[in-house]
């Protein structure tokens, strides 16, 4: 019994330090970060270069007309069979 209480014990201790260590503000240097890492104000973020390069596609496609609006079907007014509640059915 002493053995599950202090191996309990080890992990709740090492899962408080991990948790600890994760928010701690420690300043790691970095190597090198991209050009858009988009660190300050003014700098090109990801989603800056996202938006130029649909800007770009954008420009390089004509533009394509509005598709018209779809005209209504009605049902046929000469349809010579009586109406036996089935006049959705018909094609």
């Amino acid at each position: 019994m002493p053995w599950i209480q202090l191996s309990t014990f080890v992990l709740f201790t090492l899962l408080i330090l991990a948790l600890l260590a994760t928010h701690l503000p420690i300043r790691v240097p970095r190597s090198a970060t991209g050009q858009h890492a988009g660190t300050g104000d003014g700098d090109c973020t990801v989603w800056h270069l996202i938006a130029a390069v649909e800007a770009e596609r954008a420009r390089e496609r004509p533009p394509t007309p509005p598709a018209p609006p779809p005209r209504p079907r009605f049902p046929d007014p000469t349809a010579d069979d009586r109406p036996t509640g089935r006049h959705h059915l018909r094609t």
